[in-house]
């Protein structure tokens, strides 16, 4: 009985990784285009610049975190004990007890809470909150930081996903965190009527 030789499986061999080699790219394509179509593809964080900065630099600030820039503010629902504001990349923003213009969290507070910075043009918010309501202040170190009813709003490091919370009601060595109700105060306390008409302050 003569038994096929190696020399005349191999190319039999090639055709068929081959092959399977260009149906796997084709359903790569295939998938990749059917989540084009349907929304899942999810858009990068905004970000101040077009690069990924380190996650920490000198002293351990949050670089990246710092870096993030938001277009927009967003009412959450679900995570918190109530309603409160998001960015709209959907992570919480939090106010510090008696911060006007970011001076009561410089330096080492920094590795911990990152300021919430704008993008270029002005930030804009969407319905449940008050366009009145969003500002921007200059820090001491010149930067400008997005503000909610007056309070500049930062990330907290220990949230690691859209709709984490840990840094509400947070006491540090900086003073006292709570995330911000649509009216602008902070979460837990009472509050009034949702602005709506433009500032007069």
């Amino acid at each position: 009985m003569n038994f096929p030789s190696r020399t005349t499986l191999a190319p039999r061999n090639h055709r068929t990784l081959a092959a399977l080699g260009a149906l796997s790219l084709a359903l790569t394509l295939g998938a990749c285009d059917r989540a084009a179509e349907d929304g899942t593809h999810m858009e990068p964080p905004a970000r101040a610049d077009g690069e990924m900065p380190s996650p920490t630099g000198p002293g351990g600030t949050l670089v990246t975190d710092a870096a993030d820039a938001s277009g927009s503010l967003r009412v959450m629902s679900v995570g918190g004990p109530g309603d409160f504001v998001a960015d709209n990349d959907r992570r919480a923003v939090y106010m510090l007890e008696g911060d006007l213009d970011g001076d009561k969290c410089t330096a080492s507070c920094l590795t911990q809470w990152a300021p919430l910075f704008p993008p270029t043009g002005e930030p804009t918010v969407t319905d449940g909150l008050s366009p009145a309501l969003i500002g921007t202040v200059e820090r001491p170190d010149g930067s400008q930081q997005i503000t909610y009813n007056e309070h500049p709003l930062y990330h907290f490091v220990g949230d690691t996903r859209p709709g984490d919370v840990l840094g509400h009601q947070r006491n540090d060595e900086w003073g006292d965190w709570y995330l911000l109700t649509p009216q602008g105060s902070a979460l837990g306390e009472e509050v009034g009527k949702l602005e709506t008409a433009p500032s007069s302050r």
